[in-house]
């Protein structure tokens, strides 16, 4: 009997998975590590400006380490995603393999990056509709099924040729990552700086008893130009307003540099920028910073230094001045736990500042916006409409140290992160001034200055039909300077509800804000009046008259005055000199004042030769831009917004305002080439 006839036939066989999660991981693995590889020599471009080969191997290291764990992640969410689709399939009786899925994730992956980048070279500022996003993404769907399927029978034989080419690649970035290991522990925990906060007794010095107490608060990106205290339209400082009635109110203030970095290290000196030399928001810390600087000055006169920085970026360990201060907590313990993965004060972000924040650089590489987890978690997190730092968490800890008896004298500096961007101001404060829910959360207001960013550094200004945005960017920035007030406002209401005798109090900013001029938020080589210029109000202690002064002064004066407010001698290297005289009512000399930016310089052994520098003089303001040879000039009194360029119109005024930078650039040099020699 023919057996084929007489016997049933054979169930039909289960292929069997072609492609396995080894497999997977192995290739994601190696993407991943492809990637990081390419981002560190793009990174390394711009952080060899600032630090050396040595600060990132660490930096690579751990990135690597952290890069790698993610990796684990994401091929369990792509194995877990190939295995639900396909099961999904089955039940409509369609047979496909994971390989035939990673071939389409690809197709998809490159088209769909492909059209993103057509998009961004011909239409860069293009607003697309939700609409036109979903054709787009369904177009690209579609287009990316029909390749797929044409393509289907290939998927297997190039899924084996590429698991077995990556063989090699697997092996090297597993050495790689094992050799990562020992090197981030070392500089964490072995080879670690000494960055921590001195916690020695004060010395009791014979003249400390009856020196003042001083507390220096200032404020991220608080612009003058958008201050009511300051002549602003709308009413958005009411209590500063009111505090500035007994203080003393300067008019004309100019800050040293326009973004927290280089300002705060000024502001902490003394001295300008190209003195002490910090050009970069991750920079170098300020040539001698651990004994020139403002707060070892006041500890050495018998001060208990306190600082409640929550910027990172003025943080007392990037500025090399921790063992000035003797009660520092970290930056972090301020932000809020409302954004998971956010590289402002997210919840990881704050872990990871904790854990190697002070030992190694670029401890958040991969949760910065130009990295592609970044770009990815921004998708998928949970949005913010209410900003992770609020002032009033500083001030609060501060007062409990208040009353935790402080030693006296002290000197305390209190550096909070409002008013900078993001402008997202609490409930009661929000639609102000603006009642639209546009660009009223982290993201969509990253995204708009981050694209604002990229075409102004292309084109020096933003095109016309993003006016209606930054015009709202700054009904934002408005409101939230508000509730900036309003914080400051409860602290001095317990401040003087405690009566802390013979206590100075005072007022400022690390740089301002601009909605102007084309140019959005701070920084870049711009140093137009609304970046520039800061508030400076100190209150003495009883003072119950205000006064204003309208003569222009420097960021770099502060340091001179407190030290003259505690009866201090300034010391030679301060560039900065004392304003009590003119708070006094006195006279001093005017001489020029200058604002610089030079993050396009390698710090540290180099001349500077590339940036902006503006100097005033009179009623005279000059911007020179070194690489271009470009002046703007501007008569302040007769053109307070800095429209009109009279470059060529008063040329003897740019000749001699140009010399006064050149003068002082050709000194900064000779010491930078001096130093570098020694």
């Amino acid at each position: 009997m023919d057996a084929t006839k007489t016997n049933p036939s054979p169930a039909p066989q289960v292929e069997k998975n072609r492609v396995s999660f080894k497999e997977i991981y192995r290739l994601t693995f190696v993407l991943f590590s492809l990637y990081l590889l390419g981002d560190a020599f793009y990174r390394w471009d711009g952080f060899s400006y600032y630090a050396s080969f040595s600060e990132f191997l660490p930096s690579v290291a751990l990135a690597f380490i952290l890069w790698s764990i993610v990796s684990v992640f994401a091929a369990i969410l792509v194995w877990t995603l190939s295995k639900v689709f396909q099961w999904g399939c089955s039940l409509l009786g369609i047979h496909i393999h994971v390989d035939q899925i990673l071939l389409y994730a690809i197709i998809f992956v490159l088209t769909g990056s492909l059209v993103w980048k057509v998009k961004k070279l011909i239409w860069p500022l293009l607003q697309t509709t939700l609409q036109v996003k979903l054709i787009v993404l369904s177009s690209v769907f579609i287009l990316s099924v029909i390749v797929t399927w044409l393509l289907r029978e290939r998927a297997k034989r190039w899924a084996e040729i590429i698991f077995e080419k990556i063989t090699p690649l697997v092996w090297l970035f597993g050495i790689l990552v094992l050799l990562a290991v020992p090197l981030v522990a070392y500089h964490t925990w072995i080879n670690a700086p000494d960055k921590t906060v001195s916690h020695d007794s004060v010395r009791h010095l014979p003249n400390s008893a009856t020196r003042p107490n001083i507390i220096l608060v200032t404020f991220d990106a608080l612009a003058v130009s958008n201050m009511s205290a300051y002549g602003y339209h709308r009413e958005t400082t009411p209590f500063i307003n009111k505090w500035a009635s007994n203080a003393i109110q300067f008019g004309q203030v100019e800050a040293s540099c326009n973004f927290t970095t280089p300002s705060a290290a000024s502001l902490m000196t003394g001295k300008r920028v190209w003195t002490h030399q910090t050009y970069h928001i991750e920079g170098s810390k300020p040539v001698k910073s651990k004994t020139e600087s403002l707060p070892s000055l006041l500890k050495d006169n018998g001060y208990y230094n306190i600082a409640i920085v929550v910027n990172p970026f003025a943080s007392i360990r990037v500025l090399g001045m921790a063992g000035s201060f003797h009660m520092a907590p970290l930056t972090s313990e301020f932000g809020g736990s409302a954004s998971l993965f956010g590289w402002k004060f997210g919840i990881v972000d704050v872990l990871l500042y904790r854990a190697f924040g002070d030992r190694i650089r670029l401890h958040n590489w991969i949760l910065k916006n130009d990295f592609i987890f970044s770009k990815f978690i921004n998708l998928v997190s949970r949005n913010i409409s209410e900003t992770p730092v609020p002032p009033e968490k500083a001030f609060k800890r501060f007062l409990s140290m208040m009353d935790s008896d402080l030693p006296r004298p002290f000197f305390a500096w209190v550096h909070l992160f409002p008013p900078h961007d993001p402008y997202l101001p609490p409930g009661p404060f929000r639609g102000g001034f603006n009642s639209s829910d546009e660009l009223r959360t982290y993201k969509k207001q990253e995204e708009l200055i981050d694209e604002s960013y990229k075409y102004l550094f292309q084109h020096m200004k933003l095109p016309g039909e993003m006016a209606a945005s930054v015009d709202l960017m700054r009904d934002h920035y408005d409101e939230y300077l508000k509730y900036v007030d309003n914080s400051f406002g409860e602290f001095i209401q317990e401040l003087d509800k405690r009566d802390i005798k013979n206590t100075i109090t005072i007022l400022t900013s690390d740089h301002g804000e601009s909605f102007q001029h084309g140019y959005l938020t701070h920084g870049g080589p711009f140093l137009y009046e609304q970046v520039t210029r800061i508030p400076l109000i100190i209150q003495a202690p009883g003072q119950a008259q205000g006064q204003k002064v309208g003569m222009r002064v420097e960021q770099i004066d502060v340091p001179a005055t407190i030290l003259d407010l505690a009866k201090i001698q300034a010391p030679s290297w301060m560039e900065g000199r004392s304003l009590v005289p003119l708070m006094q009512g006195k006279h001093l000399e005017p001489r020029p004042a200058f604002s610089m930016n030079f993050e396009i310089n390698r710090s540290r052994g180099h001349e500077i030769s590339r940036g902006s520098i503006a100097v005033w003089e009179d009623d005279y303001k000059l911007v020179h831009y070194l690489e271009k040879g470009e002046s703007l000039l501007f008569n302040l009194k007769q053109d307070p917004e800095e429209m009109i360029n009279l470059h060529e119109v008063e040329p003897e005024t740019s000749r001699r305002l140009l010399k006064e930078i050149t003068d002082n650039l050709d000194k900064a040099n000779k010491l930078i080439r001096e130093t570098t020699s020694d």
